[in-house]
Formats: C-alpha cells, structure tokens, sequence
C-alpha cells in the first residue's frame, strides 16, 4: 500500500476524532448551561403558562386595608359607616380576584365592569360599553374595582355573544399611557 494513502487515510481518522470531539463537548456544555438557567415565565394572555396573580397585582397599585381605615378614622363619619365601608372595600376587591382568578383557570381573557349607579359618576374613565384585557389587568391592576370606598362596581368576564348595542365593544385606552381612575379618597 503507498504510505501517502496510509497517510490520507489516518489524516481523515485522526480529523473525524478531532471533530467529533468537538461536537461532543459542545453539545455537553450548551446542556449544562440549559440546565442551570431557571426559566421564569411571566406572561399573560390566551398562550400564558404562568400569569402572575391578581391579587399580587392589585396589592401594587391599590391601598393596603391600614391606608384605608387610616383615612376613614380621620373622616368625620360613624363607626358603623367606616366598618360598613371597610367591608364592602374588601369584598369588592376580594371579588375582582376571584374573577380574573377563575378566567386564568378557563382561559377567559376579556372582562368588563358593570358600573354600578353610586359609582358611576366617579367612573368617567370607563364606560358600559368598555372592556379590559387580561394583559391590561396584569399591567395596570388599577383599573379593577373598586375605585372608591362605596364603590358598587363588579368585574365580570365578558363573554363572546354579548353586544353592547349597535356601537359594540371598545377597549379601554389609557391617555397618555395613564388610566384616569378615581382616587380612592371619595365615597360613594
């Protein structure tokens, strides 16, 4: 046999191990880095494997329940009143989460609220006809009720075969990237 074919022949071998190797090693290091990198999902939407809670999101951006008792012992109303106010604050709000809690376990990703009639005038930022997103509830947990103490406004899903009327559903926009929600600070 010509030793330049001998030689052609281990060239070949010694560079298929050579590149073999390299693959090999590469294909290990990229599965240990995988492997160390904790994915934390957090996204919302029809596709989300993981959404962050309401209630979290709410806790953000709406007063704690010592604000709230806060102001009410400085307002000049009865203890009756403010435990009666106090009540309907947290229940309110305990609510919202159940809502957006059971559509994050069915899928539903639009809601709307029904304005009740002492609430509505503090609710200029939203009409009847409005709906919100699961992606706006996540992002701006303000816009959930309540919005002020008395508040008789209730988040509900908004199902595919309601209609508003002939105008139909509008998203609620902020303006200038800000929801005008009511400050709390006012009772219904």
């Amino acid at each position: 046999m010509d030793p330049s074919i001998i030689f052609i022949l281990v060239a070949i071998i010694v560079l298929s191990i050579i590149l073999a190797s390299i693959g090999a090693y590469v294909v290990i290091h990229n599965a240990d880095e995988k492997e160390k990198t904790p994915a934390v999902i957090d996204v919302s939407g029809q596709y989300a494997v993981l959404v962050r809670p309401a209630r979290e999101s709410i806790e953000k951006v709406k007063p704690s329940l010592d604000e709230v008792k806060a102001w009410l012992v400085a307002q000049n109303i009865s203890e009756e009143e403010r435990i009666r106010l106090l009540t309907q604050w947290t229940e309110t709000t305990d609510e919202s989460v159940r809502v957006v809690d059971e559509g994050d376990k069915n899928g539903t990703v639009t809601y709307r609220v029904v304005l009740g009639p002492k609430s509505k005038i503090f609710c200029s930022f939203m009409g009847d006809d409005n709906y919100i997103t699961r992606e706006q509830i996540r992002n701006h947990a303000e816009i959930l009720p309540p919005y002020v103490l008395g508040c008789d406004c209730k988040l509900v899903p908004k199902l595919p075969w309601e209609n508003p009327g002939k105008q139909g559903w509008k998203a609620l926009v902020p303006e200038n990237g800000v929801y005008h929600v009511p400050d709390w600070r006012h009772i219904a």
